[in-house]
């Protein structure tokens, strides 16, 4: 990237920030924070109205405001891609939001532009899995606000077993894992932190609760300890099988695999059940054996001593 097209880069990350740090700059850019600071300078001299604190950032001045960007043919393309994924794969409510900020979008672009929008938006289809349950209305944004306004959530929610229940939750945040959302948070009846499915919910609101407590990073909870969480798996399967099933191992949690001297293929899975893996297995039960946990072992087996042969 030149410096232009560098400078003219950081023009959009303070429009579309509250604080542009330096440090986070130089690394995405690939330069030294010097040059950031000489660039930031290039900036302010050429009368955009930068305030600069020692150890914070770089921000606007308040209540200034740039004349509306011009965007390029890729990026309004990768907008629409993110409005279908949105559409199909968050809840109603989140999905208005985005469409209200897209239309804001199309309204400041070219007529041309606007047309190349309207021809494309049928090559590119986003489909939700089969069999997935609706997600209440309001659930992400709900969510969200808690998190921002640091109030506790009761939900209603229901376990991979139908068992139902009522929570007291102090949200971090919400992760996507194919073909599920997942809510991570300190559960006040557990004591610990858990991760909920979204369409398990049936009933969310936001109380008058303050959180108890500093909360870790999001990235932090994913993978801990608990019924909802992830679980590796070790299967060994044939070459051939691994490679015709290459996407579907992808979703079912595949995150490596490696080829063993006597040319099968070890599989490591992180999931969120046992039970999908057993069920995996059994669909290739003629090349296809568990090495580890014995819990999925023991799962096919009693999957199929109920099989009515």
């Amino acid at each position: 990237m030149n410096r232009l097209d560098r400078i003219s880069a950081l023009f959009v990350q303070l429009q579309s920030r509250p604080v542009v740090k330096a440090t986070e700059m130089a690394q995405r850019f690939g330069v030294s924070q010097r040059t950031i600071y000489r660039d930031m300078n290039t900036l302010s001299g050429a009368g955009v109205p930068i305030c600069g604190n020692s150890g914070i950032g770089y921000s606007l001045v308040e209540g200034y405001r740039l004349p509306s960007l011009m965007f390029t043919k890729e990026e309004t393309m990768a907008f629409l891609t993110a409005e279908k994924i949105i559409e199909q794969l968050t809840d109603a409510q989140n999905s208005r939001y985005f469409r209200q900020g897209m239309d804001k979008i199309r309204a400041a672009l070219k007529t041309v532009d606007k047309n190349y929008l309207h021809e494309m938006d049928d090559t590119i289809a986003i489909y939700k899995s089969r069999g997935a349950r609706e997600s209440l209305p309001n659930l992400m944004q709900t969510i969200l606000n808690s998190i921002n306004e640091k109030l506790i959530i009761e939900i209603d929610y229901t376990n991979a077993g139908e068992d139902k229940s009522k929570r007291a939750l102090e949200a971090v945040g919400i992760s996507y894992s194919h073909p599920n959302w997942y809510l991570s948070a300190w559960c006040h009846l557990r004591e610990e932190y858990r991760m909920f499915r979204l369409d398990r919910i049936s009933n969310i609101k936001i109380t008058d609760g303050k959180h108890t407590k500093i909360h870790p990073p999001l990235d932090s909870l994913l993978g801990v300890d608990n019924p909802e969480c992830l679980r590796k798996v070790i299967l060994r399967t044939s070459k051939e099988v691994a490679r015709y099933n290459a996407d579907r191992c992808f979703f079912m949690g595949l995150t490596e695999e490696k080829e063993l001297p006597g040319g099968e293929v070890e599989q490591t899975y992180m999931a969120y059940s046992y039970e999908s893996l057993a069920r995996w297995v059994l669909y290739n039960a003629d090349t296809t054996t568990v090495v580890s946990p014995v819990e999925v072992k023991d799962m096919i087996k009693q999957i199929i001593k109920k099989l009515d042969l």
